[in-house]
C-alpha cells in the first residue's frame, strides 16, 4: 500500500490502515504507544520553537507525540480534512474550536438544540469572557437570516441534534454563515464519518467527542477536531495554552477502536432501526425521535444528507418523567447510564443528566418533553433489546 492515507480508499480500509503502517524502520504492525513526555532536541527543534512552530517538531507531549500524530492522521483521512487534532475530551475540542474562531468580543450564533454541556459553555462561560451568544433555530431560513444580519464570527450546530435527533440543513447553514463572514463549526459526534462528512457540506471545522462512536468501547475520554491546516493550527494554539492534550495510551485505544468502526456502526444503525420501529408501535410510547422514521420532521433531509439514520433513538414515555425513570430501573440488558456510542446499549433521561442545567421551559424549547428517554443503541442481538425494552415499558 503506497499511501495508507489516500482519500480514494474506502472508509473501512482507512480505519484499519490510515495514520500508521509498519515499515522496515518501524516493523511493529500495531501502532506503538510512545509514553515519553519529552524528546531529544536538535537545531531543527530549536528553530521550530523560535519561529512559533512547536507543533511541527517533537518537543513535549502536550505539544505533540508520535502516537497522537498517527491517530490524528487517521481521523483527518476519515473526515477528508487537511489536519486533525485530538484532545482530552470532546468539550476541550469544542472549546478550542470556538475560541480559535472568535475575535475579541465576537459573536456566536448557535442552534437552539444542543448537547447540554455545549449549551452550558455557550450560555454561562463564553459570555463571562466577553463573547456574545445568540441561540436560534438555524434550520428556519427566516430566523437564520435574521440572526446573521448582525456580524457573527462563528455559527455552531450539531449535524444531528442531541437528543432530539434533528438533522441540520448543513448546506444552507454553511452558505448563510459564509455569506455573513462567519465560520461554521459542526459537532458531528452522533453522525460520525460513517454517516456524514460535514466538511463536504461546507463546515469549516468539525468536532467530535471521540469518547463516543469513534472509540466505541466506553473506556476512554477524548475529543477530535478536523479542518483545513490553518484553522486547525489556530485551534492547536488553544490546546497548547489550555493543556487539553490527550494521553498517548488513550490515543492508542482510540486508534484500536477505530479499526472496527465501520463494523460497529453498521450494527448500531441496524439495531437502532429495529428499536425505533418497535417503540413507534408501543402503547406506552407517545412519540419517537428517530430520523429513519417517515414521520420524523427531518426524515427527508436525513435521506439527502446522511448515509443512514444513526444509532441513537429518543422517545417520550407516555407516563412522563417519573414513569420514564421507573422504566430505566426495570431494564435488564440495557444499562441506566449516561454517555453514548459504545457497544453496549445505554438509556438515560436528559432532564436529570445531559440537560439537567436547563430549566423546564428551556428543555421544552429544545424539544425535550417530560418523559423523554435517550437510547444509545448498542450492538447486542436486537431480539434481546426489544424484549428488554418491552418488559421494562410494560412494567412502568
Amino acid at each position: 500500500m503506497s499511501d495508507p492515507n489516500d482519500p480514494a480508499l474506502h472508509t473501512a480500509t482507512l480505519c484499519v490502515h490510515a495514520g500508521y503502517r509498519a515499515t522496515p524502520a518501524q516493523p511493529a504492525v500495531v501502532l506503538p504507544v510512545v509514553h515519553s513526555t519529552t524528546f531529544l532536541l536538535d537545531d531543527a527543534s530549536y528553530a521550530a520553537m523560535c519561529a512559533g512552530r512547536q507543533d511541527e517538531a517533537l518537543i513535549y507531549t502536550r505539544l505533540g507525540n508520535p502516537t497522537l500524530d498517527a491517530v490524528q492522521r487517521k481521523i483527518a483521512a476519515l473526515e477528508r480534512g487537511e489536519r486533525a487534532l485530538v484532545f482530552s475530551s470532546g468539550m476541550a475540542a469544542i472549546h478550542a474550536a470556538l475560541l480559535a474562531s472568535l475575535a475579541p468580543g465576537g459573536r456566536v450564533v448557535a442552534h437552539h438544540e444542543l448537547y447540554g454541556t455545549a449549551w452550558d459553555l455557550l450560555t454561562n462561560a463564553l459570555p463571562r469572557l466577553g463573547f456574545v451568544v445568540e441561540f436560534v433555530d438555524l434550520n428556519d431560513p427566516a430566523r437564520r437570516a435574521a440572526a446573521l444580519t448582525r456580524k457573527a464570527d462563528v455559527v455552531y450546530c450539531e449535524s444531528l441534534s442531541n437528543p432530539t435527533l434533528v438533522v441540520a440543513d448543513l448546506p444552507a447553514i454553511a452558505r448563510a454563515a459564509h455569506a455573513a463572514g462567519a465560520a461554521l463549526v459542526v459537532d458531528a459526534t452522533l453522525v460520525t464519518p460513517f454517516l456524514q462528512r460535514p466538511l463536504e457540506h461546507g463546515a469549516d471545522l468539525v468536532v467530535h467527542s471521540a469518547t463516543k462512536y469513534l472509540a466505541g468501547h466506553a473506556d476512554l475520554v477524548g475529543g477530535a477536531l478536523v479542518g483545513d491546516a490553518a484553522r486547525v493550527r489556530a485551534a492547536w494554539r488553544w490546546l497548547q495554552l489550555a493543556g487539553g492534550c490527550l494521553d498517548p495510551q488513550a490515543a492508542y485505544l482510540l486508534d484500536r477502536g477505530l479499526k472496527t468502526f465501520v463494523l460497529r456502526l453498521r450494527a448500531h444503525v441496524e439495531n437502532a432501526c429495529e428499536v425505533a420501529r418497535f417503540l413507534d408501535r408501543h402503547p406506552r410510547v407517545s412519540r419517537v425521535h428517530f430520523p429513519g422514521l417517515e414521520q420524523h420532521p427531518t426524515h427527508a433531509r436525513a435521506k439527502e444528507l446522511l448515509s443512514g439514520p444513526g444509532g441513537m433513538v429518543g422517545f417520550v414515555h407516555a407516563g412522563g418523567d417519573a414513569a420514564a425513570l421507573q422504566f430505566l430501573r426495570r431494564l435488564r440488558v440495557a444499562s441506566e447510564a449516561t454517555s453514548l456510542g459504545g457497544v453496549e446499549t445505554l438509556a438515560s433521561l436528559p432532564f436529570n443528566t445531559s440537560h439537567a442545567r436547563l430549566s423546564a421551559a428551556e428543555r421544552a424549547a429544545a424539544g425535550i418533553a417530560p418523559g423523554f428517554v435517550r437510547l444509545s443503541v448498542g450492538i447486542e442481538d436486537a431480539r434481546d433489546l426489544l424484549a428488554d425494552l418491552d418488559q421494562a415499558l410494560n412494567a412502568s
